[in-house]
């Protein structure tokens, strides 16, 4: 089979919707299915070449607070001329940005049967990103203007009566965005410029364009169909390699918590850290390991001495994701207080170490993580039941061990290799459907 895959992220970024593309990828080459992957270029970043498949790049440039992020703003006509030069018996969109917008136009165009994965909760997203702060307004200008990407659906003039002045740059966003998504006055009356009715007709208006969504957890999948989303919508891992993960041995305390993930401000790692300091004026005698990096970085330091406990929060920085899962073993239990997990390979990762995982119930993270079972999930933002579970895991080993291991066994339904499988079979299914020949399958 011949799969074109577009993505606004991609290695060397490093995350969870690049983690799954990279390692469906490798697999899916392995099986002998050739594979095309449209992404953004990271400055210098060279690929290796990989049998069965080819990396096209196109130009971007990065957000003002978070330069590991990057946006490429192509010509559709220039994505659809290599996409139509592969020949793809489909099209695999991963992200609702300018790259996955573009790429989906591109299929459209070509009649070409489209899946799109929806990693990403963009109601929240959405709500996060503010314009002003995160976009370098002035390079965003020119480059868009500069840019061909919305040439015929801008045909009227509108963006370019937008760009003339800095300071009709935010008012003009909301009448872009009223005129593109066909918000009424009704919808948006008293509302902000990105609310979550906003994105959920964003969503509407990109997912219902699929022949196939898939969703990495069958709570985003409810909330697809509960808000509209009328294509088909299928349940569908993002997987790991358990093969990777080395598993704990031993269930003695190490005194030691680990939080992974980057460090945004929508992963509330501020509320973990409040959490951690409670737990220690209450006794609890640990140490709470912060690894990756990320523009909240700074922030979450501060707080730490503020708090009066840098000496017991110690922010690591990046560590390689085949490193750091040969380190889970080594700690307690895993915590995160991330409000937006649309699944979270970093917690399934730590689960096929044998660590219970303290969460919180919001999206994907009660699917994931049974509370009592294989960890224990409070309400959002509450430091004092957080500061609890570290209380309450730090001083029992006989229940981090019950729920270690319960974790260990849940996450086997994850296994890498059956997802791909699963992958192939859904591919299958939707190439049949529209009347396009697959090649033979090896």
């Amino acid at each position: 089979m011949r799969i074109a895959i577009v993505t606004d992220t991609y290695v060397p970024e490093v995350n969870g919707v690049v983690t799954a593309i990279a390692t469906h990828t490798r697999l899916l080459a392995e099986r002998g299915h050739e594979v095309l992957i449209i992404a953004p270029r990271y400055g210098d970043f060279a690929d290796e070449p990989r049998p069965n498949v080819r990396v096209e790049r196109y130009p971007a440039f990065s957000f003002v607070t978070n330069k590991a992020t990057r946006v490429a703003l192509p010509a559709i006509a220039s994505v659809t001329r290599k996409i139509r030069a592969f020949d793809p018996d489909l099209v695999h969109v991963h992200t609702p940005l300018s790259l996955g917008v573009v790429g989906l136009l591109a299929a459209k165009a070509l009649r070409l049967p489209i899946v799109q994965t929806y990693h990403t909760y963009i109601p929240d997203f959405m709500q996060y990103l503010e314009i002003s702060r995160i976009l370098g307004i002035d390079t965003l200008q020119e480059r868009v203007v500069n840019s061909l990407v919305f040439e015929r659906v801008l045909a009227s003039g509108l963006w370019q009566r937008i760009v003339r002045s800095r300071a009709l740059f935010e008012t003009g966003l909301d009448e872009f965005a009223d005129a593109w998504l066909g918000i009424t006055s009704d919808v948006a009356r008293g509302q902000p410029e990105l609310t979550a009715r906003l994105a959920w007709r964003y969503t509407r208006l990109l997912y219902n364009r699929s022949d196939l969504v898939l969703t990495p957890s069958l709570t985003l999948k409810r909330e697809l169909l509960r808000h509209g989303v009328t294509a088909p919508v299928d349940y569908l891992s993002n997987g790991i390699d358990l093969a990777l993960v080395r598993v704990k041995d031993s269930y003695r305390p190490t005194g030691r918590i680990v939080h992974a993930g980057r460090l945004g401000y929508e992963k509330n790692v501020d509320v973990v850290i409040k959490a951690f300091s409670r737990a220690l004026m209450h006794g609890a005698d640990a140490v709470l390991d912060v690894v990756g990096d990320g523009p909240a970085r700074e922030s979450l330091e501060r707080l730490a001495n503020r708090l009066g406990i840098a000496k017991r929060v110690r922010f690591t920085g990046f560590v390689a994701r085949d490193e750091l899962v040969q380190r889970y073993h080594e700690y307690d239990c895993f915590i995160t207080a991330s409000t937006i997990e649309t699944q979270g390979i970093v917690l399934l990762e730590a689960m096929a170490a044998g660590l219970p995982v303290i969460g919180v119930r919001a999206l994907a993270i009660p699917e994931i993580v049974r509370t009592g079972r294989s960890g224990i999930v409070v309400a959002p933002g509450d430091e004092q039941s957080l500061a609890r579970a570290i209380e309450r895991l730090s001083g029992d080993d006989a229940l981090r061990e019950r729920m270690g291991r319960a974790a260990w066994a849940d996450v086997q339904r994850h296994e890498i290799g059956a997802v791909v499988s699963e992958l192939e079979g859904l591919y299958g299914h939707v190439v049949a459907a529209a009347g396009a020949p697959a090649l033979a399958e090896s």
